[in-house]
C-alpha cells in the first residue's frame, strides 16, 4: 500500500484480555499491542511513523474465543469442532499516526466441510496450522476443507486488506 514502515516487536500479553465478546476482545488486544509498540518507539526517530497493529481470533460454533492452538490435541479438537459447521473469524486493525487513531473490526463466517478423522490427522501432522488462529490457514492446504466463506477472505488470512486500506486512506497515509 506504499506506506513507509518498520516491523517492531511489542510485548503486550494477549492472555491478559479475558473479555468473552469477540469484538471487544479483539479490539482490546489490538489497543494493548498498539500502546506497547508506541511505548517501545518513544524517544526514537521511528516514533513519528504510523503504528499499525492487528489481531485475529476465531469464535467457534460453541461460542468460544480461540487463538493459536496449544498443541496437536488442541488442533484436533478445534478442527473436529469446525467440521461440518460454520464459525466466525474476527480481525481488528488499528493505526495510530500522530495524535490520531482509527480502529476497525471485521467478521467473516467460515464453513468447513465434514472432515474425516484421517483428514483431521493428516492436516494436524502437516503442522500447517501451527501458529495460526483456529489451527488452520485458509490460504494453504486447509483451504480444501473450506466449503464457503461470507465476508473478507483476507480477514481469514490474518489482515483484512480492505479495512486496512480504508484506515490508511482516512489518515491520508495511502
Amino acid at each position: 500500500m506504499g506506506v513507509k514502515h518498520k516491523v517492531v516487536d511489542q510485548n503486550f500479553d494477549e492472555d491478559s484480555i479475558i473479555d468473552k465478546n469477540p469484538i471487544s476482545c479483539s479490539q482490546a488486544i489490538v489497543i494493548g499491542k498498539n500502546k506497547s509498540a508506541r511505548s517501545l518507539l518513544e524517544g526514537s526517530e521511528d516514533y513519528s511513523l504510523p503504528v499499525l497493529t492487528a489481531d485475529t481470533l476465531v469464535f467457534t460454533p460453541d461460542k468460544e474465543i480461540v487463538g493459536k492452538p496449544n498443541d496437536y490435541e488442541h488442533s484436533r479438537k478445534l478442527l473436529r469442532e469446525f467440521s461440518g459447521k460454520t464459525h466466525s473469524v474476527f480481525s481488528t486493525v488499528m493505526v495510530t499516526y500522530g495524535d490520531n487513531s482509527l480502529i476497525e473490526t471485521c467478521e467473516t463466517k467460515v464453513s468447513f466441510k465434514h472432515m474425516s478423522e484421517d483428514e483431521i490427522e493428516e492436516y494436524v501432522l502437516s503442522e500447517e496450522g501451527i501458529g495460526k488462529a483456529g489451527a488452520y490457514g485458509i490460504h494453504g492446504p486447509a483451504g480444501k476443507y473450506v466449503s464457503n466463506i461470507v465476508g473478507s477472505y483476507t480477514n481469514v488470512v490474518g489482515l483484512p486488506v480492505h479495512e486496512t486500506y480504508e484506515i490508511l486512506r482516512k489518515l491520508k497515509l495511502s
